[in-house]
C-alpha cells in the first residue's frame, strides 16, 4: 500500500485506522453526504497516511444534517462518532477561505468509492492552493505525481496558478515517492 492508487484500491483499503473505517461506513450508511477531503481524501489517491479525523466539504454549513444516526454533534460543524469517538469535521468554502466556485467544482467533480463521494486529485489540489502550508505543498506535489491533476476546470486566480506551476516544477525534481 505504499504506491499511488492506480484505481484498483478502494477508499476503505486506503485507510490505516479501523476506527476511521467504522466511522466512515456509518457515515455512508446514514446518507449524510458531503465530499471527503483532507487526509483521507489524500490517502485514497496517493499513499495511505495516518490521520485521526474525517473532513467533509459541503457548499454551505447548513447543507450538513443537523443530526446523524451514530454521531453526536459536539459543536457547529463537528460530529463525533459515538462508538469510536472519531471526529468528523464539516467544512465549507467560507470556513476554509476558498471561493465558492472552487468548492462547487470540487463537489461536481467528486468521484465515488465505498458509497462515499471523494474529491479528485485536482479538487484536493485546488483546495490546498488556498491554505498553502508546508504540508499542503508536500501534499500537492504527491498529488501532481499521480499524473491525474488537471486544474483547467477550476477558476483559480493567476497567483494560485503560478504557485501550482512552481510545485509542478518541484515535483519533477523531487526524488521522494508520492
Amino acid at each position: 500500500m505504499q504506491a499511488i492508487n492506480d484505481g484498483t484500491r478502494t477508499l476503505i483499503e486506503s485507510i490505516m485506522m479501523p476506527e476511521l473505517i467504522a466511522a466512515l461506513r456509518e457515515w455512508a450508511n446514514s446518507g449524510s453526504g458531503g465530499v471527503l477531503i483532507g487526509g483521507l481524501g489524500l490517502s485514497y489517491h496517493v499513499r495511505p497516511r495516518f490521520t485521526q479525523d474525517i473532513d467533509f466539504l459541503f457548499l454551505e454549513p447548513t447543507d450538513a444534517p443537523e443530526a446523524i444516526p451514530g454521531f453526536y454533534r459536539t459543536t457547529s460543524g463537528i460530529f463525533e462518532h459515538l462508538r469510536t469517538h472519531v471526529q468528523v469535521n464539516i467544512v465549507s468554502p467560507s470556513s476554509m477561505s476558498v471561493p465558492e466556485e472552487i468548492a462547487e467544482q470540487v463537489i461536481v467533480a467528486a468521484t465515488r468509492s465505498n458509497r462515499i463521494r471523494v474529491a479528485t486529485p485536482s479538487g484536493l489540489v485546488a483546495l490546498k492552493l488556498f491554505r498553502f502550508s508546508a504540508q499542503d505543498c508536500a501534499d500537492i506535489i504527491a498529488l501532481i505525481k499521480t499524473g491525474r491533476v488537471d486544474l483547467s476546470g477550476f477558476p483559480l486566480p493567476p497567483e494560485k496558478l503560478v504557485a501550482f506551476d512552481a510545485l509542478v516544477s518541484e515535483a519533477k525534481t523531487d526524488p521522494h515517492p508520492p
